[in-house]
């Protein structure tokens, strides 16, 4: 991974050097752009139900990955500087860091349908998962959007879209994409990290923090291993249980 190290220590508009990290700074770079100036000046999204300070009741089906300790050491570390600018937004945990592969389907509040059907949802999972070539990224430097803080992800290779696109792939062949990338088609590999459910105090000083980070190393990811959850819409820790655990 030692052209990422080399191309994001440059400028933000350096050529790089394969058409996913391309794509991948353009979109980080678009979302970024779109949200620095209104987070400066407090003009922030904010979600009603962290606003609400009450447990979420929505539910979804995950496959996710963990990062290891010492990117959660680092992450951890800057959502610390973060806090202190603004004690108020909603931080994720350690515990809770991760990197989604896909959504079987997005955290409804009528998921019963979905889960009767879990035997199906393994099976798809277990036949994608066949045929899995190795992934790595690269977590280095922030993005935002008006309403989250995210770390940028970075990957060159085509594994972890072919592997999104085999589970796709299944999750149709059984009939099971009916909850399928409703809000998006993920492409990307962030972690949304910081959460904003209340009014910016000092969206300046919010803002710089984030300018800081813009580039800063978090650290490099070997996927080693995967876990297929139920969980909430922010993964919290209390809401999320395991359903099958894959290395």
């Amino acid at each position: 991974m030692q052209f990422l190290l080399g191309m994001i220590e440059g400028a933000l508009d350096q050529p790089l050097g394969s058409d996913n990290l391309t794509r991948l700074r353009t979109r980080y770079d678009e979302l970024w752009f779109a949200a620095i100036g209104r987070i400066r000046t407090g003009e922030v999204e904010l979600d009603p139900v962290l606003q609400a300070r009450t447990p979420d009741q929505r539910r979804g089906l995950t496959l996710i990955a963990r990062p290891d300790a010492a990117i959660r050491k680092h992450v951890a570390r800057f959502l610390r500087q973060l806090k202190e600018v603004e004690p108020e937004q909603y931080y994720y945990f350690v515990s809770e860091f991760h990197l989604t592969i896909l959504s079987m389907f997005t955290a409804t509040l009528n998921p019963e349908p979905f889960f009767a059907r879990i035997e199906h949802y393994v099976s798809a999972v277990n036949l994608a998962l066949r045929k899995v070539a190795s992934i790595q990224i690269e977590f280095r430097g922030v993005t935002a959007s008006p309403s989250t803080v995210m770390i940028q992800g970075f990957f060159e290779s085509d594994a972890l879209n072919d592997l999104r696109d085999a589970l796709r792939d299944q999750l149709r062949i059984q009939n099971l994409s009916d909850g399928l990338d409703r809000r998006y088609r993920l492409e990307t590999a962030h972690m949304t990290v910081a959460r904003f459910r209340a009014p910016l105090r000092d969206g300046e000083g919010f803002a710089r923090t984030l300018e800081e980070a813009r580039q800063r190393p978090f650290g490099l990811m070997r996927i080693r291993s995967l876990s297929l959850v139920r969980n909430d819409w922010y993964m919290s820790h209390q809401a999320l249980e395991i359903v099958k655990r894959y290395s």
